[in-house]
C-alpha cells in the first residue's frame, strides 16, 4: 500500500457559493445531490483531488442571504496539481457546468498563512504542517456578522480567536474566511493541548450553525443508471475515495 501523501495546508480551495435567484431551493439541492457532488468526486480523483468536503447551508431556517448556500474545501497534492487538472477534458467540462446554479460572488481560491490579519474574501490556514482532512473529526462552522457589528470589528474579532488558536495549536488544521457579512470556518481536531476555536468564534456571530461532515462514500460511478445523492438543507459531507496516490 502506498504511503499516505503530506497533502500541504494552502492546497486547498476553498469554496463559497450562492444559489442563483433563477433557479428554486428545491432544484439547487437536486442539483447539487445528482451532479456536482458526485462529479466533484468522479471527475476530479484521478487528476490529484485528495479531499471533498461541502456543505449546504442553503435553506437553513432564518440564513441570512448573505451567507453562502454551499460551502466547500477541496484538498489537492499541491496547488500546481490543481492548475494542471484544466489540461484533462474531464476537468474543463465540469468547470463550465456552474454557470446556470450559482450567482456571483460565487468563488473559490487557495488560503494564505494567517499572520494574525483577516482580509475580506481572503481564506486563511493556521496550522503550517500537512494534514488528511478526509480521516479525523472536521467541524464547520458557518454564521453571520451581527447587525450592531461593523465588518471590520467583525473581522478583527474573528482575527483574535484565530491567533489564539494558531498559537495554541492545538488542532491539526483550521481553515477561515470571512467576508463583510459571513464566517465560514473549519477545523480538523488534534491531539494537543490547546482549544478549538468553534466556541469562541461562534460567541460572535448573529445567525450561525455547526455542521459535522458525514464520511460519505459513492456506490455508484460516471457511467452506471443512478439517481444521485439526497441532499439537503444543512447537509454536511466528508467525501471517501480512494485516490490516485493509494493502492
Amino acid at each position: 500500500m502506498a504511503q499516505a501523501l503530506a497533502i500541504p495546508p494552502n492546497a486547498v480551495r476553498v469554496w463559497r457559493g450562492y444559489r442563483a435567484p433563477s433557479l428554486s431551493l428545491a432544484d439547487f439541492l437536486t442539483r447539487l445531490g445528482t451532479v456536482f457532488v458526485p462529479a466533484t468526486v468522479e471527475m476530479q480523483t484521478k487528476v490529484g483531488l485528495d479531499a471533498y468536503l461541502p456543505s449546504v447551508p442553503g435553506g437553513l431556517d432564518q440564513k441570512p442571504d448573505t451567507v453562502p448556500d454551499e460551502t466547500a474545501i477541496l484538498f489537492w497534492d499541491t496547488q500546481q496539481t490543481y492548475f494542471d487538472g484544466f489540461k484533462t477534458l474531464a476537468v474543463r467540462t465540469y468547470t463550465l457546468t456552474h454557470g446556470a446554479v450559482y450567482r456571483p460572488p460565487s468563488g473559490a481560491d487557495f488560503p494564505t498563512l494567517f499572520k494574525g490579519a483577516l482580509a475580506a474574501e481572503q481564506p486563511c490556514y493556521l496550522i503550517d504542517a500537512p494534514a488528511d482532512w478526509m480521516k479525523g473529526f472536521v467541524q464547520h462552522l458557518i454564521g453571520s456578522r451581527p447587525v450592531a457589528v461593523s465588518p471590520g470589528d467583525f473581522r478583527a474579532g474573528i482575527a483574535a480567536v484565530l491567533a489564539t488558536v494558531q498559537r495554541e495549536a492545538g488542532v491539526a488544521g483550521a481553515i477561515a474566511c470571512a467576508g463583510d457579512d459571513y464566517l465560514v470556518y473549519w477545523e480538523l481536531a488534534g491531539r494537543g493541548s490547546g482549544g478549538s476555536g468553534v466556541d469562541p468564534l461562534t460567541k460572535l456571530l448573529g445567525w450561525s450553525r455547526l455542521l459535522l461532515p458525514n464520511a460519505t462514500s459513492l456506490d455508484r460511478g460516471l457511467w452506471e443508471v443512478w439517481p444521485g445523492m439526497t441532499i439537503n438543507s444543512g447537509d454536511s459531507f466528508n467525501m471517501q475515495f480512494k485516490r490516485r496516490w493509494e493502492s
